[in-house]
């Protein structure tokens, strides 16, 4: 039996290429019996495939064991002299203040850890222990919630930003009977038996039940899967080029949105949306799309908007960041919450100015110059007369998610001087007999 998981786990690592020579893997080991058996199954095959391993544990802070199963892997990994990485979130907490799910937050917090220590460290791959039981209460809950190919296919063996899934075609009962046959310990996460969780109540009412009727379902779902997986890496690869040309920055071209077939069509929504995207919600996009409606709230608290020619999301934003900075003269100012650097310099004669490179009479200004957001009854002064910053921000059709983040520089008195890439106001203009002029200059980060 040992022999065989260690070669059907190769076998997979090979046959959809999981991990190349010299590449480093991070597994994720909670101490649970299917991440230590992915653990010792790795340990053995990392020579032969000429690979190195190392370990990272989270804790959610969830239970009370959970201090102990984090320097139970630790204990366990320094006996096999690998390196070692633990991080823990008050899962609960984020869970309560943010509203959602717990087991939402936990995947959330524990995905951010991993991607943390792999982007530090200059790892190629993370391991996670997901199996063939997994696969199948997978592919049965997207079923069941509504899901595309991408559903049915379940858990993919190579699966987003470098995540492998090594033991996915293993069954946990020969999982634990692995575990036995090499006095491999681990640690029970008794949650796991809770029926409060949907995934609980699949694997102990649902499955069960499925089984009695067809006692080959597990394995005709892994047919399923192992069928579907292939058209659906093509179909997403074929999406991916679509989105890369739909895509512009934070909007998407309608017209060339529109002129891919319907199936293609869903699926680039369905990227577009992300974690998002379900069936009603994707049909729902489509419609709007085709409809004269300009706005629709496609989930909790996210909008798409459209004009003629493309479309882009909003969210429900903050009125304003608290933040101030003095702007260097001259020199640079970063305003990392805007994401842009403000260039300050003297000169003799004017360049080419426009909304983003601004110029005033030094001598006229009120020092010293700060870099602030938007505050209420915000105004600024223009040739014909003072206009509130709202109705700027509306004439100049800037949209809603984008003001709160739009700098605006103010003088000594808290007077608006330029609304950054938007409007310079009327005060401080240069003049024949100007002798300092100033040029402001900004350049956002694009990315």
């Amino acid at each position: 039996m040992s022999n065989d998981i260690v070669k059907t786990v190769k076998e997979t690592i090979q046959n959809y290429s999981l991990i190349k020579r010299g590449e480093k893997v991070l597994i994720g080991v909670s101490g649970g019996p299917d991440s230590m058996a992915l653990l010792n199954i790795l340990f053995k095959l990392k020579e032969g495939l000429s690979f190195e391993i190392a370990v990272a544990t989270f804790n959610h802070m969830l239970r009370k064991e959970s201090d102990s199963e984090v320097e139970f892997v630790e204990e366990f990994t320094k006996r096999l002299d690998i390196r070692f990485f633990k991080g823990k979130a008050n899962v609960k907490q984020i869970s309560s203040e943010t509203k959602r799910s717990i087991e939402d937050m936990a995947r959330e917090e524990r995905f951010k850890f991993l991607f943390k220590i792999k982007e530090q460290e200059g790892f190629d791959k993370i391991a996670l222990g997901h199996n063939l039981d997994d696969l199948t209460e997978t592919m049965l809950i997207n079923i069941f919630k509504g899901c595309g190919v991408s559903g049915i296919v379940g858990i993919k063996p190579l699966s987003f930003d470098g995540i492998i899934h090594p033991i996915i075609y293993i069954e946990r009962k020969e999982i634990e009977e692995y575990l036995t046959e090499n006095n491999i310990p681990y640690k029970t996460d008794f949650s796991n038996f809770s029926l409060c969780y949907l995934r609980n109540k699949m694997r102990y009412q649902v499955i069960p039940l499925i089984e009695s009727i067809f006692p080959e379902a597990k394995k005709q779902l892994l047919h399923l899967s192992l069928i579907t997986v292939e058209e659906d890496n093509f179909i997403d690869a074929i999406a991916k080029e679509e989105l890369g040309i739909v895509k512009n920055n934070d909007h998407y071209s309608l017209v060339l949105l529109k002129r891919l077939p319907v199936a293609l069509k869903k699926r680039v929504i369905k990227d577009i949306l992300g974690e998002e995207a379900n069936f009603d919600r994707v049909e729902r996009f489509i419609n709007f799309l085709e409809s004269s409606k300009r706005r629709i709230n496609i989930a909790q608290d996210i909008f798409i908007e459209k004009d003629l020619s493309s479309f882009w999301f909003e969210r429900k934003s903050p009125f304003s960041i608290k933040y101030e900075s003095t702007i260097n003269i001259p020199g640079d100012t970063l305003i990392e919450e805007a994401g842009v650097k403000i260039k300050t310099y003297i000169v003799r004669d004017l360049p080419q100015l426009n909304n983003f490179k601004v110029a005033f009479d030094l001598d006229k200004l009120k020092l010293p110059l700060k870099i602030r957001f938007r505050k209420e009854g915000d105004t600024i002064r223009l040739e014909n007369g003072i206009k509130k910053l709202q109705d700027l921000f509306v004439d100049m059709k800037i949209r809603k998610d984008q003001r709160y983040k739009t700098p605006i520089l103010v003088d000594g008195n808290d007077e608006i001087l330029w609304v950054v890439g938007v409007r310079r106001s009327s005060i401080s203009k240069i003049e024949k007999d100007t002798k300092n002029k100033v040029i402001l200059e900004a350049n956002f980060n694009k990315n």
